[in-house]
């Protein structure tokens, strides 16, 4: 059975003058390190209209390429031990197709 993509889908309750802060963290982590991992397709980020909820929507290959990138990357890299300062929580959903 061909695997399937993985959607993460990480989400931020923000207090008052962190969204900014967030959002240039986010970036760096995914411009510098996480674009260059095997298996990350892509990421977005959404906010809500009052800047006090961030969603970082990120696609990967499969639950096997995220599951390296956890153990490789992210419990390592400092920009993602800052990131984690913000209280994400995680939700991993597959897509299914119509």
């Amino acid at each position: 059975m061909k695997n399937k993509p993985l959607n993460v889908i990480v989400r931020f309750e923000l207090k008052d003058g962190e969204l900014d802060t967030l959002i240039s963290l986010i970036r760096d982590f995914f411009e510098k390190e996480v674009s260059r991992f095997p298996g990350f397709i892509s990421a977005k980020i959404h906010q809500n209209e009052v800047g006090t909820v961030l969603i970082n929507y990120a696609s990967w290959e499969s639950a096997e390429h995220f599951q390296r990138f956890v153990r490789e990357l992210a419990s390592l890299s400092p920009i993602a031990q800052q990131i984690q300062a913000f209280r994400p929580t995680q939700d991993m959903v597959f897509e299914i197709p119509l």
